[in-house]
C-alpha cells in the first residue's frame, strides 16, 4: 500500500514538472515583452507608465522563473554570490538594475536563446514601426522632427520620428542592427550588406546622428569583413583584438573623467581640446554639464549612490563608473573581457562584434547603460554562455541539477 502511494506521489510529481517545463517559458516570454516594452515607452515622447513600478513586476517574473528551474550546484553556489553582491547595490544605490540582471540571465536556462533574440528582434522593430507611424500624426505633441541648436552651434531640423531625439532613434537602429546580424548573418551576402550600409547612410541624412551613422557603418563592414574572409571567424588574435578595444575604450573614457576639469588642459588647440571636439561637447560636460554635479573622476565612490543616478550625460563608460561605482564597473568590465574570451573558445564571432561594437559605442553615449534590461541585449549572450564562463559543468561531469528547494534538502 504505501509502495502504491509512493508510486503515485512520484506520478503527480513529474506531472506537476512536466506542466512546469511548458509554463516556465511562456513566463519568460511575458517578462520579456514587459521589458522591452518599457524601454520602447521609454525611448518615445510618450511618459505616461509608472516605468520603476513596472520593472519590479518583471523582476518578481525572473525571479520566480530562476527558482522553479534546475541548476547545478556550482550554479547555485554563483547565484547565491551574485544575488547578494547585487542585493548589496540594491541597497546602496536604491536602483534594482543589477539584481533584475542577474535574474534575467539566469531565467535564459531551458529557454532557446537564439529563438529569443528573433522574438526580440521582431518585437522591437515592430513597436518602433508603430511609433514611426504614430509621430507622423502627431500622436505624441512633437511630431517627426526637432528644429533646434545642436552640438555643432548650428540651427538644424533633424528627424527623431517620434523617439524624442534623433541619436535615440539611430540608437534604436543600432541595437535592431546588431540583433539583425547576429540572428540571420548566415542568411546574408555581400549584397545584403551594401543595401545596410546604402540604408544607414540614407537615416543618417534624416537623422544627423554621425555617431549613430559611423558606428552602424562600422558593425556593417566588420561583419562583411567576416562573411568575405572566413579564416578570420577562427583566428584568436580577432578575439584577442576584441578585449583590446574593450580596455581601450573603457581607458579613454576614464582619462576623459580624469580631465574632465582641468582648466588648465582646455587651452585652445590643445590635446584636451581637439578630443573633446572629436566627442563633441561631451568630456566637458562631465563636468560643466549641469550646475553643482559632477562625474569627473574625483567625484566617483566605490558603490555609487542613490543620488549619482539623477544626473544623466552622454559618455556611457564614464556613466557606469559615476552611478554604479568603481567596484561593479570594473566587475562589469572583467565581466565583458571574460565573455569575449568565452567567445573565442567558441568561436562566436558575431558575439564579438556585438560586444566591440558597444564598447566604442559607449564611450559616447550612455544608451546602453540603462536602469532597463531590454537595452542591453549583450545579456543574451551573458544567457547563453554563463555556466560555461565561469566553468560550472564539464563534459566528463556535469553535476546533478536540483531545483531552489531540492538544494536545500540535498544541503540538510
Amino acid at each position: 500500500m504505501n509502495y502504491m502511494g509512493i508510486c503515485g506521489l512520484s506520478t503527480e510529481r513529474n506531472k506537476l514538472q512536466d506542466k512546469l517545463k511548458k509554463i516556465l517559458p511562456y513566463l519568460f516570454y511575458l517578462s520579456l515583452t514587459i521589458e522591452l516594452s518599457v524601454v520602447l515607452h521609454d525611448r518615445s515622447v510618450w511618459m505616461i507608465l509608472p516605468e520603476g513600478q513596472i520593472c519590479r513586476v518583471t523582476f518578481l517574473l525572473f525571479a520566480l522563473k530562476v527558482c522553479f528551474t534546475k541548476y547545478s550546484m556550482k550554479e547555485w553556489i554563483w547565484l547565491t554570490v551574485f544575488v547578494v553582491f547585487t542585493g548589496f547595490m540594491y541597497f546602496v544605490t536604491g536602483q534594482n538594475v543589477a539584481l533584475r540582471s542577474v535574474f534575467f540571465v539566469a531565467a535564459m536556462r531551458d529557454i532557446e536563446i537564439m529563438k529569443a533574440m528573433k522574438y526580440t528582434f521582431w518585437l522591437t522593430l515592430g513597436g518602433s514601426i508603430l511609433l514611426v507611424i504614430l509621430s507622423f500624426f502627431d500622436m505624441g505633441g512633437r511630431g517627426i522632427s526637432t528644429t533646434e541648436v545642436f552640438r555643432g552651434g548650428e540651427i538644424t531640423t533633424r528627424y527623431h520620428f517620434g523617439f524624442g531625439h534623433p541619436n535615440t532613434f539611430h540608437c534604436g537602429i543600432l541595437m535592431l542592427l546588431l540583433l539583425f546580424l547576429y540572428c540571420y548573418h548566415k542568411k546574408l551576402n555581400w549584397q545584403a550588406y551594401l543595401s545596410l550600409l546604402v540604408a544607414n547612410f540614407g537615416l543618417s541624412l534624416l537623422t544627423g546622428s554621425q555617431t549613430g551613422f559611423a558606428i552602424c557603418s562600422l558593425a556593417i563592414l566588420v561583419a562583411m569583413g567576416f562573411h568575405v574572409f572566413p579564416k578570420l571567424r577562427s583566428t584568436n588574435g580577432v578575439y584577442w583584438a576584441g578585449m583590446l578595444v574593450l580596455l581601450f575604450c573603457v581607458g579613454v573614457s576614464i582619462l576623459a573623467a580624469v580631465y574632465a576639469d582641468h582648466g588648465r588642459f582646455w587651452t585652445e588647440g590643445s590635446w584636451a581640446e581637439r578630443l573633446d571636439s572629436i566627442f563633441t561637447g561631451r568630456i566637458k560636460e562631465l563636468h560643466f554639464g549641469a550646475p553643482s554635479v559632477s562625474a569627473r573622476a574625483a567625484e566617483w565612490t566605490l558603490f555609487g549612490g542613490n543620488a549619482t543616478f539623477n544626473y544623466r550625460f552622454d559618455m556611457g563608460w564614464v556613466r557606469l563608473f559615476y552611478w554604479f561605482g568603481i567596484i561593479p564597473a570594473a566587475l562589469f568590465v572583467i565581466s565583458h573581457l571574460l565573455l569575449l574570451n568565452e567567445c573565442r573558445r567558441q568561436k562566436d564571432y558575431m558575439a564579438l562584434v556585438m560586444i566591440t561594437i558597444v564598447a566604442i559605442y559607449t564611450v559616447v553615449e550612455g544608451q546602453f547603460i540603462s536602469l532597463f534590461l531590454g537595452r542591453n541585449s549583450l545579456l543574451f549572450l551573458f544567457g547563453m554562455y554563463w555556466g560555461a564562463m565561469l566553468m560550472t559543468k564539464s563534459d566528463e561531469y556535469p553535476g546533478e541539477e536540483l531545483n531552489w528547494w531540492r538544494l536545500l534538502r540535498h544541503r540538510g
